[in-house]
């Protein structure tokens, strides 16, 4: 009841509008005919003091103490000080309108159960239990160096960003209870004392990501906790000190590369800053965490709105950064400017991209479904994880009608286009007949292709994959290729290393490879793209020496009762040597029966939701069964699927030309596939053409420059 009454008052407050700073600070200093504390001094980080800026409005009292040598009192009243402060406002934080989500609440329990830390959902004891492992040593102290069985770097490096402790704090807003509090004191007091600040970032505890991770989540934990009897002057000195000491460290040591976690560091300056402006280096935080935001925005943030990482799932987490800086803004009056208006215009269009990356399932209410692509080191998202970051892209962006569709599930708002899409900075285009909304999901079918340009030969440490020219393609609520997936991240001179780099290898895609190893060039480009009486993409990379991959995309009948696709692959060059077309389907062997005599494959999906895939060549063609993976998680685990490859041998001075049929049917076994090249003899450079037969039906498909 206390922590209620407290919040009431200061609400109240709030809603008075006052904006003068003697009116915002006049009763926040304490009072000053206080009779000095007899408490000891001892027990105060007295390094607090030396980083505030005890002539800010409001600190009157902390001062007068301080020049006393009264350190006790001088934190009590900067205790009261936050505990009335007004007119500063963390957007992350509801305390009248606080929620907590069943798992949330899961991962704050268990981190008083043995020091069970939910670290993410691959590093589980028990995942039927959603149970995370636990931490204690025999002598029941905290072991920060454990590592679960098989886990790779990863593990450590999220279990020092604490992502459990604001769920403490959560769980605290709504049950009051302090054993919260208390379990997050001893846990941050221990983790502070173990893994003190090193003079320069590591991989693991003071890495930039984990500084930032943490100081986002101690701006909430504060606002959470500061009510509490169990928040004393003694734990406030503690805990702003180390707060200090975490935006100071992070200010000093800007991350070299420009992706996402350069971001989070922008995003964790910018907040530490807006919400701590009593130290004397919160202008500096501040104004070094928005000078990174406006200046790597324009940078990481393509000119079709892919955030240069090119994986889905890095742009909505870089999104979200995004989203929590505007709110930041709105609800903070003195920001109004700090953010580039122009970056709003760019960040619109990354909002829309995850609308056309989203397949026709998430308008499906019945099922919480995968409803996305996995390319590059991405993992599919659910429907509740996409509803959820459309609703954030319906805020930050009102007048937006198709982003309002997709918030409200196609209740309010205009239905996106189905036109062919090309974002084309990023390498990535999108054939669709139908959002497959209002339930219907009949021949609703997409088809996204990706034949990315970095200019660059992508390591290990490289979110980008090997997988230039590959596809997945999504029909009737079903994707038929979806991508092998991640399945780990990096762990240098271990089984888990060769995991990663098959599951980035070119030949776990649906492309081509020559000589069977991986790519060496991630140069994409578009050929073509056009709405003619077929839609078509027509892209190529230099994927090795001397040897181009020139993939033509052709979705047929787009509109119609039975839309198809047809690739034509062509190899050029002077390179010489055995090329591979692989295509991978399903997600387990029982999915697909391979037809190694028609060089293709077939689905048998038991609800008549099934394709059809024959392959042609512009000389002999052989088909050999490949070993697929399908892996959903970074947990190492994964699935064994059918997978195979189309070979052709190329000499010197001619091109392999391949032609796929990919045909939908709810009979895969009864149609008759038959295609040819029908403009052989002349220069292909300059376009092709193809008969395609099905059954009884032609279809001449070409495309010219």
């Amino acid at each position: 009841m206390k922590n209620i009454f407290f919040i009431c008052v200061f609400s109240l407050i709030a809603f008075t509008g006052c904006t003068d700073d003697d009116e915002l600070y006049k009763n926040s200093g304490g009072n000053s005919t206080e009779e000095e504390s007899t408490l000891p001094n001892e027990d105060i980080e007295l390094s607090l003091f030396e980083a505030l800026n005890l002539d800010y409005p409001g600190l009157e009292q902390v001062k007068a103490w301080y020049e006393t040598g009264n350190y006790y009192s001088a934190a009590k009243a900067l205790l009261t000080y936050y505990k009335g402060r007004i007119g500063i406002t963390n957007p992350n934080v509801s305390l009248l309108e606080s929620t907590i989500t069943a798992n949330e609440q899961l991962y704050a329990d268990y981190a008083m159960d043995k020091y069970r830390f939910y670290v993410n959902t691959n590093y589980l004891e028990d995942k039927t239990q959603n149970k995370p492992w636990s931490l204690q040593n025999e002598d029941k102290t905290i072991n920060w160096n454990f590592n679960p069985p098989k886990a790779d770097q990863e593990y450590q490096k999220q279990l020092h960003r604490h992502y459990w402790m604001p769920y403490q704090g959560k769980a605290y807003q709504k049950s009051n209870d302090e054993k919260y509090i208390l379990s997050w004191k001893e846990v941050y007091t221990d983790w502070v004392l173990k893994n003190p600040k090193p003079e320069t970032p590591n991989e693991t505890t003071w890495w930039q990501l984990q500084v930032s991770t943490r100081i986002i989540g101690q701006t909430e934990l504060f606002d959470y906790f500061k009510f509490s009897p169990n928040f004393t002057p003694e734990w406030l000195s503690f805990f702003l000190a180390h707060f200090a000491e975490h935006a100071d460290y992070l200010a000093k040591f800007r991350y070299q590369d420009e992706n996402n976690i350069l971001l989070s560091q922008g995003t964790a300056l910018a907040f530490a800053g807006t919400l701590f402006p009593e130290f004397k280096n919160a202008a500096k935080w501040q104004e070094m965490g928005f000078n990174i935001l406006n200046e790597q925005a324009p940078k990481q943030c393509l000119e079709d709105g892919m955030f240069n990482d090119l994986s889905l799932h890095y742009h909505i987490g870089t999104l979200d950064e995004f989203y929590n800086i505007k709110r930041l803004i709105d609800q903070n009056q003195q920001l109004a400017n700090l953010l580039s208006p122009q970056i709003y215009e760019r960040l619109e269009e990354a909002a829309e991209l995850v609308m056309h990356f989203t397949f026709p399932n998430y308008f499906n209410t019945n099922k919480n479904e995968f409803c996305t692509s996995a390319l590059n080191d991405s993992w599919m998202k659910q429907r509740d994880v996409l509803k959820r970051n459309f609703i954030k892209y319906s805020e930050m962006f009102p007048s937006n009608q198709e982003l309002r569709f997709m918030a409200t599930m196609g209740a309010e708002g205009t239905r996106p286009s189905t036109d062919l899409k090309a974002f084309e900075a990023s390498g990535h285009y999108i054939l669709r007949n139908s959002w497959g909304d209002n339930g219907n999901y009949t021949q609703a079918t997409v088809l996204i292709h990706s034949n990315n340009y970095l200019n660059e030969t992508t390591g290990d440490w490289s979110h980008k994959q090997l997988d230039n020219g590959t596809f997945e393609l999504y029909h009737n609520g079903r994707n038929f290729f979806p991508d092998s997936g991640v399945c780990t991240y990096m762990a240098n001179g271990s089984t888990i290393k060769e995991l990663r780099q098959w599951f980035r290898s070119t030949k776990a895609h649906n492309t081509m490879t020559l000589g069977d190893g991986n790519i060496q060039y991630t140069l994409g480009k578009r050929v073509e793209v056009a709405n003619s009486s077929h839609e078509v993409i027509v892209t190529q990379n230099p994927s090795y020496d001397n040897f181009t991959h020139r993939r033509s995309i052709f979705f047929v009948n787009k509109n119609e009762s039975n839309p198809f696709f047809v690739l034509v692959d062509e190899g050029f060059g002077t390179a010489t040597g055995t090329t591979k077309l692989y295509f991978h389907l399903g997600e387990q062997e029982a999915d697909v029966d391979l037809d190694k005599e028609s060089n293709g494959a077939h689905t048998k999906y038991n609800d008549g939701n099934n394709l059809v895939v024959r392959s042609f060549g512009s000389k002999e063609i052989t088909s050999e069964e490949f070993e697929g993976r399908f892996a959903t998680k970074t947990d190492q685990s994964f699935t064994a699927r059918k997978a195979y490859s189309v070979n052709m041998e190329k000499d010197s001075d001619t091109p392999v030309r391949y032609i796929t049929v990919i045909y939908p049917t709810t009979t895969p076994t009864e149609h008759s596939i038959k295609a040819n090249l029908t403009d052989m003899g002349k220069d292909i450079l300059q376009g092709i053409s193809v008969k395609i037969e099905i059954d009884s039906q032609t279809y001449n498909l070409e495309w010219n420059s």
